[in-house]
């Protein structure tokens, strides 16, 4: 299996629901415009999509856009995750438009999301970890680069075990994530957030587990993959490559 190989495969799996996501947002677009409450903007359907139902929360007028979604079957767990990825990386502001979120409460690193499916506690990391030896990871980018910081964690924390996931979409398909398990206590560092047990978890990080793997797991994997898969350096995503791999054997396409 050569490198370009499993990168055909990630280009072709991420995209293919990405098209999937935006042959939604086209189809309620157009119901919005037939109703007139459009608002131009450019971009990915999906984020002009998001963008009117902003708009119109702030009017007050996103329970038209509700009785759409709910239609469409939108999944209110990728919706959350990325109210949560604003609110815990300094878009307060927005983190409260997202669709089946109310409002959020703040005491020190916690923060409280009032949902529609009840609240949701989760803590700010980089407060929790600012005092230890990996406060610097969370100066570093966090969002869109899960297995590089998971990555960096996990070299550190050896306690915990990195868990390569498939989340789900706004309303199809899902997309390779990554983050960090010890015990009951959830990581996702690329959203800034830790959930102090699987029930707070389970209410944000939904879709099919891939692989959970240790440190030393995953440098026993990456070099066994390393011998199947040519190319591969020492600067390569690691988790990334892992996670792709582990999904291909897995059949999840």
């Amino acid at each position: 299996m050569e490198s370009n190989i499993l990168e055909e495969y990630y280009r072709k799996a991420e995209m293919k629901n990405i098209k999937l996501d935006n042959n939604i947002a086209e189809e309620i677009i157009k119901k919005l415009e037939e109703i007139g409450l459009f608002k131009e903007f450019f971009g990915d359907p999906l984020d002009v999509l998001l963008y009117n139902y902003f708009i119109l929360k702030a009017e007050g007028k996103s329970n038209v856009l509700d009785e759409i979604f709910s239609k469409y079957h939108i999944r209110y767990t990728s919706s959350i995750h990325n109210a949560i990825y604003d609110l815990l990386l300094g878009m307060e502001n927005r983190s409260v438009l997202w669709p089946f979120v109310i409002n959020f409460e703040k005491d020190n690193s916690l923060y409280k999301l009032n949902t529609e499916f009840g609240t949701i506690s989760v803590y700010k990391a980089s407060e929790l970890f600012k005092n230890s030896k990996s406060s610097y990871i969370f100066k570093k980018k966090l969002r869109f680069h899960c297995y590089d910081r998971t990555f960096d964690f996990l070299k550190e924390n050896r306690d915990y075990r990195a868990v390569l996931s498939y989340a789900n979409n706004m309303f199809v398909g899902g997309h390779f994530h990554a983050y960090l398990e010890k015990d009951d206590v959830t990581l996702d560092i690329a959203s800034n957030a830790l959930y102090k047990t699987k029930g707070e978890k389970d209410k944000v990080l939904k879709g099919e587990i891939i692989k959970k793997l240790t440190y030393d797991e995953v440098i026993d994997s990456i070099n066994k993959v390393s011998e199947e898969v040519p190319g591969l350096t020492d600067n390569s995503a690691k988790l990334g490559v892992l996670s792709l791999y582990y999904a291909k054997k897995k059949g999840i396409k």
